[in-house]
């Protein structure tokens, strides 16, 4: 049953991700994308926010799965990995911060770049 709570929250997040990119793309037209941004900055508002008040309160798990696994992850994995690397400064582990915003951050941009030479090798004639 909690692959539900998950999978409901992360449809919600993942339309929500959508609706409000294109909506604030289209609202404000610059060569940037703004809204993959916004959405990136709120759903780590909202990660912040929320993961103290699992750690303050005694809210069934159903909750955190739905809201942080299913719904910030659909929204946002980025929320995901902003509170992981928090949780490291917090705990005084720069080193592990630090590797982890370069890894994700370098990994991930070469992995994109990847995916399109991949691409281009087995569609390209």
């Amino acid at each position: 049953m909690n692959y539900l709570y998950i999978v409901i929250g992360g449809g919600i997040g993942a339309l929500l991700r959508y609706f409000s990119t294109q909506y604030i793309n289209f609202s404000i037209s610059i060569k940037f994308p703004l809204g993959t941004l916004v959405v990136n900055c709120i759903g780590a508002l909202i990660i912040g926010f929320l993961i103290n008040i699992f750690a303050l309160f005694s809210i069934n798990i159903k909750w955190k799965l739905f809201l942080v696994t299913g719904f910030l992850g659909g929204y946002t994995t980025f929320s995901t990995y902003s509170l992981e690397t928090v949780q490291y400064f917090m705990n005084g582990n720069i080193k592990n911060a630090v590797v982890n915003i370069l890894l994700n951050n370098v990994l991930c941009i070469l992995f994109v770049l990847l995916g399109i030479w991949l691409n281009k090798i087995i569609f390209t004639k």
